[in-house]
């Protein structure tokens, strides 16, 4: 089976690499809370996929610049860091795709009470 053509890489706007940093620097901020803002950080990470995916970022791409940023932050132990980043990469493929786990799943395949999903991510731009 044969691969569709890779879209030409477009060139961003000045606005448009400002809002990656500023995304960026909400995971950034997520990832330096103590204990680590699970929800800020969800939402984060949503809507800088988001972002990157509408401007035809590669999900590679876009995997990497995430793990360059949990693997930058403090979290320690190590053991903690790297279930961070499981997590990441889990919310980074279900924002690029849509939905692995559907509604009601914690992305592990274990069921989650209405009142304990996590809230889907809010889009907002200071553009």
């Amino acid at each position: 089976m044969s691969q569709p053509p890779a879209a030409a890489p477009t060139e961003l706007t000045f606005e448009q690499l400002a809002d990656a940093q500023d995304l960026r620097s909400v995971i950034v901020g997520a990832l330096g809370a103590r204990p680590v803002d699970e929800r800020s950080l969800r939402r984060g990470v949503w809507t800088y996929v988001g972002a990157e995916h509408d401007v035809g970022t590669s999900p590679g791409q876009v995997i990497a610049a995430l793990t360059l940023l949990v693997e930058g932050s403090t979290i320690a132990p190590a053991s903690l860091r790297n279930a961070v980043m499981r997590r990441v990469i889990l919310w980074c493929v279900e924002a690029y795709f849509g939905h692995l786990g559907g509604e009601g799943a914690d992305g592990y395949g274990r069921s989650v009470p209405d009142d304990n999903r996590p809230v889907p991510p809010m889009i907002v731009s200071n553009r």
